[in-house]
This record gives structure tokens, C-alpha cells and sequence, in this order.
């Protein structure tokens, strides 16, 4: 198994005026980051709202049904991008120190 098979295309949402650059940049900080996954990537959404006070990304991702939300908020969208991508990396570390944590593994079949 490669590790790209388990980064998938996010939805993304966007409010207010934001670039396509903008997008576009959010969507490869969010995938990069992805890559430090410690299970399949079951779901990924992204936010970019450039109407909040300040500009704020957000992503929620399913990680083999453990749920992780990270947001951030910057001066710029992109700012905002970096910043999202590091918690979000740092999130996933955190999963895959805690292998406990999420559903349980299925059980073998006995046959």
C-alpha cells in the first residue's frame, strides 16, 4: 500500500471573497499533512472563510472513523493555511501515539 492512496480530494466550502490561489494552496497544505495519517483518510473537509474576523480555515477529517477538527485564524488566508496544517499535523501525530484511541479493530474471523 502507498501512502497516496490514502490522501482523498476534500470537499471544500468557502465564504465570502476568497482566490482560487487561495484555494488551491489550502487544498495542498491540507493534503500534505495528510500524508501523516496513521490509518486510511475515510473523509476530509475544508473551510476557508474570508468573512470571519480575521481569515479562518478550518478541516475536519475522518481518520478510519476517528474524528479530527482543527482550525485556525490569520491575517491572510494563507497564514491562516500554514497555521491549520501544523495543528492538524500535530493532531495526527498525536493519534498514532494513541492506537487505542477510535473504534475498535474487527475481530478475526475464527474460521
Amino acid at each position: 500500500m502507498t501512502r497516496s492512496d490514502q490522501v482523498t480530494s476534500p470537499q471544500v466550502h468557502t465564504h465570502g471573497t476568497v482566490a482560487p490561489e487561495a484555494t488551491t494552496y489550502a487544498v495542498r497544505k491540507l493534503q500534505a499533512a495528510l500524508y501523516h495519517a496513521p490509518a486510511p483518510v475515510l473523509h476530509s473537509r475544508l473551510t476557508l472563510d474570508a468573512n470571519a474576523p480575521g481569515d479562518r480555515v478550518e478541516a475536519h477529517i475522518d481518520v478510519n472513523g476517528v474524528a479530527v477538527h482543527v482550525h485556525a485564524v490569520g491575517e491572510s488566508l494563507q497564514e491562516a493555511t500554514d497555521a491549520m496544517q501544523e495543528r492538524l499535523r500535530s493532531r495526527l501525530r498525536r493519534i498514532r501515539r494513541r492506537p487505542t484511541q477510535g473504534p475498535r479493530a474487527p475481530e478475526p474471523d475464527p474460521a
